[in-house]
């Protein structure tokens, strides 16, 4: 682990001269502002009710074996805008608590992605373009405000996504990730439309399914836990988003 994290003390020097070679100004995000999306709860407010149910999420993970609880989890939805992505973020913000452990953030939605937006990072490389080759992890894995939480986002949009994702070097990718980290958080695309989910899902210890409350049709979420389970994607279970604000901007996301 000490390797994987000396080489991220130079990434950053490496990253900024690359991007200064390829004309481009690194002081300038892609889509982001630098700013946190005030949604990542778990960031801004760690007393409230919100953050108590992340917490409550985090120790209902671990207690599905406390022994060997999952470590690389995939999160998805059933369709677009349920909220999967803030999921995912507030999770790994929260496992993030235990300064001990090292967790690692993996946008592995190529399609239309949005962790750097969330988190005010930047975009302009990423796991695509380590997945064609173009870079070195460690200049693509960039740190959050915590110390022990590292991002990979998504980086160019490829034209080929199902194929990079399902690649040996995305396979040898989690191994190395799983190795050097504690937790590894991937946020992928819906299910029910694009197999990228499931691809994804199959190479971890299993996923978690973001529902939004009163809107998600009841028929479309079983369509999407069978289409996990014909993956041989192990559910660990589903998370309630929108269920009621409790604060403006903020919503309660229960584990079931």
């Amino acid at each position: 682990m000490g390797k994987m994290f000396e080489a991220l003390k130079k990434a950053e020097k490496e990253r900024v001269k690359l991007l200064r070679k390829a004309g481009e100004d690194p002081a300038v995000l892609t889509d982001g502002d630098g700013e946190v999306d005030p949604h990542l709860v778990a960031w801004f407010d760690r007393m409230s009710p919100i953050s108590e149910q992340y917490r409550t999420l985090r120790t209902n993970l671990i207690g599905l074996d406390a022994e060997d609880p999952p470590r690389t989890i995939a999160v998805t939805s059933s369709i677009p805008g349920e909220g999967k992505t803030v999921t995912a973020l507030n999770l790994a913000i929260t496992l993030a608590d235990d300064k001990e452990a090292r967790i690692a953030v993996v946008d592995a939605d190529l399609r239309k992605p949005s962790v750097h937006r969330l988190m005010g990072l930047d975009n302009q490389r990423g796991l695509a373009d380590y997945l064609t080759g173009s870079v070195m992890l460690e200049v693509v894995l960039q740190r959050f405000r915590l110390p022990n939480l590292t991002v990979l986002t998504a980086g160019r949009l490829p034209g080929n996504p199902t194929e990079l994702l399902s690649g040996k070097k995305m396979e040898d990718l989690l191994t190395r990730l799983s190795r050097d980290f504690a937790w590894v958080i991937l946020d992928t695309p819906p299910i029910v439309s694009l197999t990228d989910a499931a691809v994804v899902g199959s190479r971890c210890d299993g996923a978690i399914l973001a529902v939004k409350m009163r809107s998600t049709p009841r028929e479309v979420v079983r369509e999407a836990v069978a289409l996990l389970g014909k993956a041989r994607v192990k559910v660990l279970g589903t998370v309630l988003t929108h269920l009621h604000p409790v604060l403006k901007d903020y919503y309660y996301y229960p584990y079931n």
